[in-house]
């Protein structure tokens, strides 16, 4: 049985937008901060963080911060205001003093000011986002924490971000140039030798010595092409008349359907590993599948994540995406 994250029909949309808005770039003590979702599991936070809970619209929030995100104040005087009592609310007061930085950011963000909390929450939180270094994204300077209700929030909240990740126009695109296809099998196809001649049913070059193709992408013929003295004539799309060029638009190339192929992986046999398989047989892949999902455009990958259970159905929650960002 493969254990896999689950999350509600909520949690998943909620976490569905918020891939879609993060990373977020901010600055603290002058340091040039991401926020990111943590991936599988999240990080472990080095015990040294300083640690605090806030709550925002209702929900409780925990911090969990590197010193060098404080300002000095903060950083020196923290010991004091985390030992002093809870009841006065004195403590409140002075972390909204000594983390007023960040709780300016938190109100950019969403509007509130943020208030301190002195209860410590000690459930486990299952959400939460990450806060690295933009400059090194390998270098964990931050954790926050909180709950279902407050990634819903938190996620409503983002809503208004611009979306992080779009495919670029410069995503290579392999678009085939067919004259024909034939069906061997593969007992045909072992026993090709050189010299053999495969016939086609229809002949692609023309009395004036012009060759027609297709334009195939994945498998699918989308636009009829001549080729002439080695240059290449986009004719007219493959669902339009067939006996005139015809123009074509820029929304007809938009409009072509981009396959995503879901890959867990690569295995690399001989023909003759291929005819010895056989019902019941195991085979040692190396890696864990569950983790090593891979999203591939016509070859290329443009994104890396995990499987997950939602509800009653499986998806990928994606963890990384391989394509340049698009300018804000």
């Amino acid at each position: 049985m493969i254990d896999l994250p689950c999350y509600s029909p909520r949690e998943a949309a909620a976490i569905s937008l918020l891939a879609t808005r993060l990373p977020a770039v901010f600055s603290l003590a002058g340091v040039d901060v991401a926020a990111l979702l943590p991936g599988s599991k999240l990080p472990d936070v080095s015990a040294d963080y300083r640690r605090v809970m806030m709550r925002l619209d209702g929900h409780n929030i925990r911090i969990a911060i590197d010193s060098m995100l404080l300002p000095p104040i903060a950083v020196t005087h923290w010991r004091d205001i985390t030992t002093l009592p809870t009841d006065d609310g004195l403590r409140e007061i002075l972390f909204d003093i000594v983390l007023r930085d960040v709780g300016t950011q938190v109100e950019r963000w969403c509007g509130q000011r943020p208030i301190w909390s002195s209860s410590e929450i000690t459930a486990a939180l299952p959400h939460a986002i990450r806060l690295v270094r933009r400059d090194g994204p390998d270098k964990l300077l931050g954790l926050v924490e909180f709950d279902a209700g407050g990634l819903e929030w938190i996620a409503g909240c983002c809503s208004a971000l611009p979306v992080v990740y779009a495919v670029p126009d410069d995503l290579a695109i392999s678009l085939d140039l067919t004259v024909a296809r034939v069906s061997l099998s593969l007992a045909e196809l072992d026993a090709l030798t050189r010299g053999d001649v495969i016939l086609l049913d229809v002949p692609p070059v023309a009395n004036e010595g012009a060759m027609s193709v297709l334009l195939c992408f994945s498998g699918s013929s989308q636009f009829r092409a001549s080729i002439m003295d080695g240059r290449l004539t986009v004719l007219s799309a493959v669902d339009r008349m067939m006996d005139r060029p015809d123009s074509l638009p820029p929304e007809t190339f938009d409009g072509i359907d981009l396959p995503v192929d879901v890959h867990v992986g690569r295995l690399t046999m001989s023909l003759k590993q291929v005819r010895e398989l056989a019902v019941g047989q195991i085979l040692d892949l190396g890696f864990d599948a569950t983790t090593t999902i891979t999203l591939r455009v016509n070859g290329q990958t443009v994104a890396a994540g995990e499987l997950v259970r939602i509800a009653d159905r499986t998806g990928v929650r994606i963890l990384d995406m391989r394509l340049e960002r698009a300018e804000r």
